[in-house]
């Protein structure tokens, strides 16, 4: 068993608190701690999810086998960072249970500077310092300068040839989901995702697909409004897998000579999905 021990500096929920020190723990596992009793406030087991105030002293003890990194690093300079993202986690979030929270324990002047959803693994950069962040701020958001390609394996035999390179997109936030049309229709914003066939896994296709534009779940709908829908994909799928079978997995870089990151255009870097069997 490992031992963590700190004091609280405002008033919070228990499991905020444990989450906070303890980021690679998921809600789930903090929830087994506290009914295991597991968990001290100022010396007393705590046997609920109790308020805490300043001054509060919190011992968690967990299994180490328990830790879940949610990332490992696969590149780094004084100007970027490039890590891969395990799926499950945002990358930015409002109540700081995300990706950058975590790095900035390490990395003080860290930036995001694009994200990827939750449940999607794979490639994410972010900035070191104010310079390479307006570089790739700028980058993202004229789509030139930065290459990004996802792995994706579908149901269905794809037929690459009925799949049009633009269609359009509508956010509907009520539903946390989008809606995607052939036609330009009131409401609705073009999208490009241009998708190559890799190769028919039995029945199912594995795709790559690279972004043109960048939209919330823009490849999840494109493909799912075809009849492919992503394997592990729940929202846009009728599916339960636990892990949604979509990596952020190719990286590369066209920045202009004059860039401060023109450096990076001789580099690349590519993963294998965690759900691709090799």
């Amino acid at each position: 068993m490992q031992k963590i021990e700190f004091s609280v500096n405002k008033k919070m929920k228990l499991s905020k608190a444990v989450i906070d020190e303890l980021p690679f723990l998921s809600r789930f596992q903090i929830k087994k701690l506290i009914e295991n009793k597991d968990i001290k406030v100022n010396l007393s087991r705590a046997k609920e999810d109790v308020e805490l105030n300043i001054g509060d002293k919190v011992i968690v003890y967990y299994n180490s086998k328990e830790q879940k990194e949610w990332y490992s690093t696969i590149y780094k300079d004084d100007n970027i960072l490039i890590v891969n993202k395990r799926a499950g986690i945002e990358v930015v979030s409002e109540n700081d249970r995300d990706l950058i929270s975590i790095l900035k324990k390490e990395y003080a002047s860290i930036a995001p500077v694009h994200r990827i959803d939750r449940n999607t693994e794979g490639l994410v950069i972010f900035a070191l310092n104010k310079d390479s962040e307006s570089e790739l701020l700028t980058a993202f958001k004229t789509r030139n300068g930065i290459i990004k390609k996802y792995a994706l394996l579908v149901y269905g035999r794809v037929d690459i040839s009925k799949i049009k390179r633009t269609v359009y997109l509508k956010k509907m936030p009520n539903l946390s989901k989008v809606w995607i049309s052939e036609v330009k229709t009131s409401g609705y914003e073009p999208i490009i995702t241009e998708f190559e066939l890799i190769k028919y896994i039995g029945d199912n296709s594995l795709l790559s697909a690279r972004l043109v534009t960048g939209k919330t779940h823009q490849i999840r709908a494109h493909i799912a409004y075809y009849g492919y829908p992503i394997v592990g994909d729940g929202k846009y799928g009728n599916d339960k897998e636990k892990q949604m079978h979509l990596t952020a997995n190719y990286l590369s870089f066209n920045f202009s000579k004059d860039s401060k990151l023109s450096y990076l255009n001789s580099k690349n870097f590519e993963i294998v999905p965690s759900w691709l069997d090799q």
